[in-house]
């Protein structure tokens, strides 16, 4: 028995990058508020960089103060997407371990 939810065991188990890149765009942005530290952990572990740099960028754009518009600033939002387009190129199988996905 383990104390790890079994959403979490998924990425634990995830076989590569693109495996967990794609565990982080599927789950519910909820459940990596929740389970931040450790997934945290779990990225780090994999030596995942561009996992942690999503998982920053989407809790900061979850986590700031919005204008009257209901958006966070745009600094926010263009910090999101890009890492939003790294991890989908990794999930999709495009950069390999470590290499950086080339946006353009």
């Amino acid at each position: 028995m383990t104390a790890m939810l079994p959403i979490i065991e998924e990425l634990a188990d995830a076989p590569d990058h693109a495996a967990r890149g794609r565990w982080l765009l599927e789950t519910p942005l909820t459940v990596l508020i929740r389970d931040q530290v450790a997934i945290t952990r779990l990225l780090s572990a994999a030596g995942f960089h561009e996992g942690l740099a999503y998982l920053a960028a989407e809790i900061a754009a979850l986590s700031a103060v919005r204008g009257p518009d209901g958006l966070a600033a745009f600094t926010v939002r263009m910090m999101r997407e890009h890492a939003r387009i790294g991890i989908q190129v990794i999930a999709r199988g495009g950069a390999g371990e470590g290499q950086h996905a080339a946006i353009g």
